[in-house]
């Protein structure tokens, strides 16, 4: 506070030297002024910076020497206020140890701007960016600066930030909490990724697909034609039979027993077709699933999207099948159902060939099914579809029931693969198949 021609002026400064009978000082503007010792009036404490240490005694002591100033000095009363305000919001910060009132109070402000500050405490599990761990740094320097009696406490919340931003510059990478140089982090990578890898091909499981490879109703109808084909076979037999020995009619008799003959043979052939067993397809042998093993850790285990192209070998199908296929039981009902017991596939220049293995009272049974595939001018996708059970040939309408009876299969395996929705089949070639994404 110094005398002047005016009267009585308040000065903020930052430097106060003496010097005889002289007093230099600094404003906080940068003026450097020099006036005499004995136009000071009086020296008041000013506000320290926020970062700055101070203690509650040192605040009382300024805001009564203030009050005192302001009662000499009614000229200076709002500017002397204005201090008194701020010493006041300083020890508001710092309450007493005998008014727990006040103590939970500026706890209450003290968590509720740590929170604002740090909304979520450091995990050492997770990896951060260098943006993250800056600005977070940021955050708890301001709340530093807030509350600087707090200091030591806010000092630990940010020693992991501050850990994990030297790591990172240092060029360092985590794993699990450890902080690993690149070479050994790509190797605890890979040994750990291969663990669970492992463990997660283990325990997961194809869903149950159908396990029919024909109903009741399609024996119970094939046992009728069978049988009312013999009977009617064995009628003509016998009717040709009765006319040429009672009624001497040769020729007509003759006419009856060749047509019963020949129906006979006609249903036992078709029974013979149906149980005979085709040859094993040529050149598809079961080689390694490791391409669709890493597939399926790829899409359902790190939840990685489908590759832009997929080509797969029928060997790598068949050996994922023989491995994964899972069937349900047949229910307690199906007696005369034939259970499926695998499939098989082959892919050809524009084609495949699919064999499901079944069984039906102990006999095998073989389904195949040959499929001609091609597209348009216009891209539009052509199937052409046969089938056969063993060697007999069966109607188009069995054909396509039985075909789209697997597609539903296959399908529904497909959601092992969470990607497989978004696939379309490219094309077909000999041994190979290449899907796209869509």
């Amino acid at each position: 506070m110094l005398e002047s021609e005016g009267g009585t002026v308040l000065i903020s400064t930052q430097e106060v030297k003496e010097e005889g009978g002289k007093v230099l000082f600094k404003e906080n503007s940068g003026t450097l002024r020099e006036v005499a010792k004995k136009k000071v009036l009086k020296k008041l404490p000013s506000l320290p910076a926020a970062g700055q240490e101070l203690s509650r005694e040192a605040a009382v002591g300024a805001i009564n020497a203030l009050l005192e100033a302001k009662s000499l000095y009614p000229n200076l009363q709002e500017a002397l206020q204005n201090e008194v305000e701020g010493w006041k919001e300083r020890l508001d910060k710092m309450p007493s140890p005998q008014d727990p009132e006040a103590l939970a109070q500026a706890e209450a402000i003290f968590v509720a701007a740590t929170e604002k500050a740090m909304p979520k405490v450091h995990d050492f599990r997770r990896s951060y960016t260098l943006e993250e761990l800056e600005g977070q740094l940021a955050a708890l320097n301001a709340l530093k600066k807030e509350f600087p009696d707090r200091a030591d406490e806010v000092d630990k919340l940010a020693a992991p930030w501050q850990l994990e931003e030297e790591q990172q510059r240092a060029g360092k990478k985590k794993f699990e909490g450890r902080w690993l140089d690149p070479v050994e982090w790509e190797k605890e990578k890979g040994a750990r990724q291969e663990v669970a890898k492992a463990a997660f091909l283990e325990k997961i499981q194809s869903p149950a697909l159908p396990p029919l490879l024909f109903g009741q109703a399609f024996f119970l109808a094939g046992l009728s034609l069978l049988a009312g084909g013999g009977l009617l076979g064995f009628s003509f037999l016998f009717h040709g039979v009765v006319e040429m020995l009672r009624h001497r009619a040769w020729w007509k008799g003759s006419a009856w027993a060749l047509a019963g003959m020949a129906l006979f043979a006609l249903v036992s052939r078709a029974a013979v077709l149906a149980v005979t067993t085709p040859d094993r397809l040529p050149g598809v042998d079961q080689t390694d699933a490791a391409q669709l093993e890493e597939m399926l850790w790829q899409q359902a285990g790190l939840g990685q999207p489908m590759p832009e192209q997929v080509r797969l070998t029928d060997g790598e199908i068949n050996a994922w099948w023989n491995r994964r296929l899972r069937f349900a039981p047949l229910g307690v009902t199906d007696v005369l159902a034939a259970s499926t017991e695998g499939w098989r596939i082959q892919f050809l220049e524009g084609g495949l060939t699919l064999d499901r293995t079944g069984r039906w009272l102990g006999q095998s049974l073989l389904l195949r099914h040959r499929l001609f595939f091609s597209r348009s001018d216009k891209g539009e996708d052509i199937y052409r579809v046969e089938a056969s059970l063993g060697k007999l040939p069966l109607p188009p309408a069995l054909v396509l029931r039985t075909w789209n009876q697997w597609v539903e299969s296959v399908v529904q395996q497909g959601t092992l693969f969470p990607g497989a929705k978004e696939a379309r089949l490219e094309r077909l070639a000999k041994g190979t198949v290449v899907f796209s994404a869509k």
